[in-house]
């Protein structure tokens, strides 16, 4: 367990450090701060945070449990998802490399696309509210703390003297 935290906490020390020293100018760092956030997020969203937190949270094995079925469940309906889309971005590149584009066909896949997206935003939601459930009204409000003091770390409040 203490493993994986520090694991956790070495990646991310890691990941700042090459976006510190890289020469890569604000605004380019703050993208990869949103890429890095929207990988996260579609990779378990809030799970991964409580699982990373769990003694502190003091979450039981059953909850780490479902926690982790919750996030495999999501992750597997993700990658489903995008095999589809990118077969659908394959049959809309070959169909609109003819002179003579039957653009029904191409709307249609694009639609088809759209639709995927949907099931991936619908299941997103679904399982951070059922992640949200998992916890005990004291675990939820511990984690919201939680999450409050790391984002006020990463965006440099606490070390300049700002509190909330």
């Amino acid at each position: 367990m203490l493993k994986g935290r520090l694991r956790g906490i070495l990646v991310f020390m890691m990941a700042a450090g090459m976006i510190i020293f890289s020469g890569v100018s604000r605004a380019e760092a703050h993208m990869d701060h949103h890429r890095m956030m929207m990988h996260m997020m579609m990779h378990g969203g809030p799970i991964p945070f409580y699982l990373m937190n769990q003694d502190r949270l003091g979450l039981s094995r059953e909850q780490v449990t479902r926690l982790m079925k919750l996030k495999e469940s999501f992750r597997k309906t993700v990658i489903m998802e995008k095999a589809d889309i990118k077969v659908l971005h394959l049959d809309i590149m070959n169909d609109m490399m003819h002179r003579k584009i039957d653009t029904s066909d191409v709307k249609k896949d694009m639609d088809k696309i759209l639709e995927h997206k949907k099931l991936i935003l619908h299941s997103y939601a679904d399982m951070v509210s059922k992640a949200h459930l998992i916890l005990s009204p004291k675990q939820y409000e511990e984690v919201k703390k939680l999450w409050r003091e790391m984002m006020m770390m990463h965006h440099g409040m606490m070390e300049s003297g700002h509190r909330m």
